[in-house]
């Protein structure tokens, strides 16, 4: 065993190491290390290690000397880890205290930074302050200046408003003045209107006498107008009874009665309806009394409507006698010679043709619609036919063996021979008519007045009706036809 002892060599290492006053006063942890059977202790001062009884010592002195040598070696060997490791410390430990030192003096920089910071704040504080003050003595010298301004505005207010109350209190005298001028004036005009009105009123006095005289003289005028008007009506009417003669053809005169229906426009839906219903009205009336259905001209027209007529003529209790004065024409020339009355005048034109229509669609349809057509004709066409003693396909080759186009026309005599009319009256009297008739001619109603340029003056005349014909002197070429 053998004492080893290191407080002096470490407190030695540590001062040299830290370069400061570093003492290590103890170390209190010991080492120890176990080699065999032999112990190393490190103290603080000195330890002894003691092996056997003081009497082996002597005997083993030798082996001690040879075991100390080992041991030395053990504790050279010791020794140097041991220093490693102090100086691997003092390095760790120099490399803490700079690390400290760097975060001090990082500290302490930061400190000085916020120091100039407060100080730079300070700083800004104490200029705007001063801005602060001076922008307060600015707004005390402008407010000052400003109530100075203000004062002068007041004080040239008030002398405006002085010089303005002057001014008014000079208007306001010389307002009274002319209002005293003008009080003078109005009663002098006050004087003045009042003549004016009375002088008005003596003249409105005078007018309304004279206006009085006016309408009394107007009102005989108007007393004699009427007086005369109603002499012209008076005049106007026939007041003689009209008689309805049973038998109104005599010696070749018809006489017509107030019974009379019209039939002088082409027949169309609604005409048999509108002339039915007439002949009812006159069978209500009175179912003895004849009854006239007068066609000045007719073309004819819709074969359903002119069947309606012909019912109706057939079921009439009163007699009907149809009547033609210019043309009955196909439709028109059927009820003609149907009726169970029958006259035209001499020049009279009655027509037949064949019926004529249009259709569409396919053949069949076609043929189907001229079946129903054919029946038609032989219904409308049979009766004149049968009294002509022919058949229906007789007849209607007999249209086209009179003309080319099938219209086969005659004069009444002509007609009469044919059985289509059975009366040809030389006269025709209108006993119905009672009033004064007061309507336009159809001169003044239809014929326009026209002239181009470089031209004379023409007159357009309407479009001649069929079968009629213009027998007009015309050398001058005043008259036109048609169209423009």
């Amino acid at each position: 065993m053998r004492l080893v002892s290191f407080s002096t060599v470490l407190c030695a290492a540590l001062s040299a190491a830290s370069g400061s006053a570093l003492l290590l006063l103890a170390l209190s942890p010991s080492l120890h290390a176990e080699e065999g059977s032999d112990e190393v202790v490190v103290a603080n001062e000195v330890e002894v290690v003691t092996e056997g009884d003081a009497d082996d010592a002597e005997a083993s002195a030798e082996t001690a000397e040879a075991e100390q040598g080992v041991e030395e070696e053990v504790a050279e060997s010791e020794e140097e880890a041991l220093v490693k490791a102090m100086r691997e410390e003092i390095k760790r430990l120099s490399v803490a205290q700079e690390l400290k030192e760097a975060r001090m003096r990082e500290a302490l920089s930061e400190i000085k930074a916020e120091g100039q910071r407060i100080e730079a704040e300070l700083a800004i504080a104490a200029q705007r302050r001063r801005a602060e003050l001076a922008e307060l003595e600015a707004e005390k010298e402008r407010l000052q200046a400003q109530g100075s301004l203000e004062e002068a505005r007041q004080q040239a207010q008030l002398r405006e408003l002085r010089q303005q109350q002057e001014r008014q209190a000079l208007a306001f005298q010389l307002k009274e003045q002319e209002l005293r001028e003008a009080g003078l004036a109005a009663r002098q005009r006050g004087l003045e209107r009042e003549q004016r009105q009375s002088e008005f009123e003596f003249q409105q006095s005078q007018r309304q006498n004279e206006l009085a005289d006016l309408r009394f003289e107007m009102a005989q005028m108007e007393t004699k107008v009427e007086a005369f008007r109603q002499r012209q009506e008076a005049g106007a009417i026939v007041e003689q009874p009209i008689e309805r003669r049973s038998e109104p053809y005599v010696d070749g005169v018809l006489t017509i009665s107030d019974r009379r229906i019209d039939l002088n426009e082409p027949i169309i839906a609604g005409t048999g309806d509108w002339i039915s219903r007439r002949i009812n009205y006159y069978n209500n009336d009175s179912a003895e009394d004849p009854i006239f259905l007068v066609i000045d001209y007719c073309p004819g027209g819709s074969i359903m409507d002119g069947e309606i007529i012909l019912r109706a003529m057939k079921a009439s209790d009163a007699p009907v006698h149809v009547v033609v004065k210019s043309m009955a024409a196909s439709m028109a020339a059927i009820i003609l010679g149907d009726a169970p009355h029958s006259y035209a005048l001499p020049n009279a034109v009655i027509m037949h043709h064949q019926p004529w229509s249009y259709t569409w669609g396919n053949l069949a349809q076609q043929q189907e619609w001229v079946k129903v057509f054919r029946q038609w004709a032989e219904r409308i066409h049979g009766p004149t036919a049968e009294r002509m003693g022919l058949t229906i396909d007789e007849f209607y080759s007999r249209m086209y063996e009179e003309t080319v186009s099938g219209d086969w026309s005659e004069f009444a005599d002509k007609a009469q021979e044919l059985g289509w009319v059975q009366h040809v009256v030389n006269e025709i009297r209108e006993d119905n008519v009672r009033v004064k008739p007061s309507d336009k001619s159809p001169w003044h109603s239809r014929s326009q007045y026209w002239s181009a340029e470089n031209q004379k003056e023409q007159v357009r005349l309407p479009r001649p009706r069929a079968y009629d014909f213009y027998f007009l002197f015309n050398r001058d070429g005043r008259y036109v036809i048609g169209e423009q």
